[in-house]
């Protein structure tokens, strides 16, 4: 399972191919051709060398768009993107996309000009993407009621953000959500848990907690209802792991009692109804362990659970004296 909101938007963009297109095409007018499907995100080049992306489309006419989720400036992608982007070029014969798509501004600034190299001569290699920067306006832009799948992009630029505007837009998302299929509805539901922060899910369940502090707009209710109905769903699943889980130690630990009481009895040192009961109330499996291992040699029940018998601890000597030395017979 996907475990960061980078791994989350992947998944989703691989699943649903058609979500690059409406977003390329929501923010820039631009239409990616329909044919473009994921294929291997890993370039490989004769020699034994790689280059993995995040995402990688190839369709008809030799199209192909490379597509980066970009949270930060990397100086690698300096030289990763212009040699991915010049190996299917090569390979195809004709030059796709390189598409970035970042939620913060400093980085898509970088993402611009970040794949520009010139000598001090004057060669110049360059490859300039296509930035896609998911600022305030971009988020806004993508809670379109005809393109509910969208949402999920505008959840996601909201990762790094905590304020009322960004609550306002993650609960708006989730509004926009319920448009979608029950099959898209629950699964983009889940992904847009996944990429919020633990900041911003911490505010909304303390909305969810504080209804009355808050005015809860049907937005607001719809996320509550869905967080307060994840919660449960949670609780069960933690519950029903616990329950095994001492279900489980309480079959070892009766096991290794009655393993106990039928060697004792195997070798004719029956316990008592006090012995047998302090060996049913332990629950230990390491100590039960011990008594077993000590009942298959020793000579009484006592002995088998190290119980001593009045008088005899042997008698300790202080720490740092030895035995007195005797005096030497005249």
């Amino acid at each position: 399972m996907p475990s960061t909101p980078h791994e989350v938007l992947i998944v989703a963009l691989r699943e649903q191919p058609g979500l690059l297109g409406a977003l390329v095409s929501r923010l820039t007018g631009v239409q990616l051709p329909r044919s473009l499907k994921p294929t291997d995100a890993t370039l490989r080049f004769v020699k034994p060398a790689e280059l993995r992306l995040d995402l990688v489309l190839q369709g008809g006419r030799r199209r192909w768009v490379l597509v980066e989720l970009q949270r930060s400036v990397d100086p690698a992608k300096r030289r990763r993107w212009p040699l991915a982007a010049s190996l299917l070029f090569s390979q195809t014969g004709a030059l796709g996309d390189v598409i970035v798509i970042t939620a913060r501004r400093a980085v898509a600034r970088w993402a611009e000009r970040v794949a520009c190299v010139r000598t001090r001569l004057g060669t110049t290699l360059q490859l300039k993407p296509v930035v896609l920067h998911l600022g305030a306006a971009e988020s806004k832009a993508l809670l379109d009621e005809r393109r509910p799948e969208l949402a999920l992009f505008a959840a996601w630029a909201m990762q790094h953000r905590h304020g009322p505007a960004a609550r306002a837009v993650v609960e708006r998302a989730f509004e926009l959500t319920e448009r979608l299929p029950r099959a898209l509805r629950r699964a983009q539901q889940r992904a847009i848990l996944s990429v919020l922060s633990e900041r911003m899910l911490e505010l909304l369940r303390e909305a969810s907690m504080n209804p009355d502090k808050i005015p809860e707009t049907p937005a607001a209710r719809k996320l509550r209802l869905f967080l307060e109905a994840q919660g449960r769903k949670k609780g069960r699943a933690e519950g029903e792991a616990k329950g095994r889980a001492e279900g489980e130690a309480k079959g070892r630990a009766e096991g290794l009692q009655d393993a106990l009481i039928t060697l004792l009895r195997a070798r004719e040192l029956a316990p008592s109804p006090d012995d047998e009961a302090r060996i049913r109330g332990c629950t230990d499996a390491a100590k039960l362990d011990r008594w077993i291992a000590r009942a298959a040699t020793a000579t009484t029940v006592r002995e088998a659970l190290g119980t001593r018998t009045p008088g005899a601890r042997a008698r300790r000597r202080p720490p740092g004296r030895s035995r007195p030395t005797p005096a030497p017979r005249s």
